[in-house]
């Protein structure tokens, strides 16, 4: 960085590099591959000649080349067409059948593809193979105004039930009505 960047780096960060500085940090688990990717990239940086911040050049790390972003990814996952494995293998496990119906706007559907993509993606950069199961995420349910009311009177109801001392279980209710309502069966209450 110091060749490429001369004064603007060495004033920010050193001619040396520092184990405590924020950059080793950030660029902890990179292998040495990866930053040779990060620093072949630099070429193409547009930051007026200035260095690209710890987080940015770390993205450039892991950045693999010819992958697709996530938005180009999608597009092709919805029309079928695949520019790399990760988006194909991205698609699959998302499912295909919905990708061909679903539609540029589906936001569960792209959430579910995103989350799949960046797996996929995560275990390109670690070289892991990329067919490995991804596991079901659990969703974020968003209730409706109308369902919250409906809860929250089902959760009155059961409260007063309880402060009344009334039995939940239908045996046990229709014996204490029958028995407040004095109607005898047989030879005992209810």
């Amino acid at each position: 960085m110091v060749e490429t960047y001369g004064h603007r780096w060495t004033a920010n960060f050193g001619a040396k590099p520092r184990p405590d500085h924020a950059w080793a940090k950030h660029l902890t688990g990179i292998t040495g591959k990866q930053i040779a990717n990060g620093l072949a990239q630099l070429g193409g940086l547009n930051n007026d000649g200035w260095p690209p911040s710890a987080t940015q050049f770390r993205s450039m790390c892991l950045q693999m080349p010819g992958m697709p972003s996530e938005s180009e990814a999608w597009e092709q996952a919805l029309r079928g067409e695949y520019s790399h494995d990760i988006v194909r293998i991205a698609a699959e496990k998302t499912g295909t059948f919905d990708l061909k119906s679903g539609r540029l706007t589906d936001k569960a559907l792209r959430e579910r593809f995103n989350r799949n993509f960046a797996i996929v993606r995560a275990r390109a950069v670690m070289g892991k193979p990329l067919d490995d199961s991804i596991p079901d995420g659990i969703e974020h349910e968003e209730k409706t105004p109308m369902q919250v009311q409906y809860a929250h009177t089902h959760q009155q109801a059961r409260d007063l039930i309880t402060a009344q001392n009334i039995p939940t279980d239908g045996q046990q209710a229709r014996k204490l009505l029958l028995a407040r309502m004095g109607i005898k069966r047989g030879d005992q209450h209810a």
